[in-house]
């Protein structure tokens, strides 16, 4: 967000327990907007609840599983593998995954 000229005043980025909806009063406030990017069936289901519970939804975008490019299990494996993986992530998740040590966690959680 920061590469793209917001400041955190802009937004919030709030995650919470998607699977306990009763929790969801505790993690966001009830005028939030919930944006869903659908590539399958859990993307639509996860809209589906959203406004089943009467919550503000914006779909960024649908886009069927065989026409997605990349997928995050596709990153994490190449981390596990050593094999390169920064540039199918903007640069500044490269670096914060780094300075995280996530591809290690990933590498040691694996065996």
């Amino acid at each position: 967000m920061r590469e793209h000229g917001l400041t955190s005043d802009d937004y919030a980025v709030v995650p919470f327990p998607i699977n306990l909806p009763e929790l969801y009063k505790y993690y966001a406030p009830s005028d939030a907007v919930y944006f869903v990017a659908i590539y399958d069936d859990w993307g639509r289901h996860k809209l589906k609840k959203f406004k089943s519970l009467g919550l503000k939804t914006h779909v960024l975008w649908e886009v069927p599983p065989e026409e997605k490019s990349i997928s995050a299990s596709h990153i994490r494996k190449a981390m596990i593998a050593d094999t390169p993986w920064e540039h199918l992530v903007p640069a500044c998740v490269a670096t914060l995954m780094h300075q995280w040590g996530i591809p290690e966690r990933l590498k040691n959680m694996s065996k």
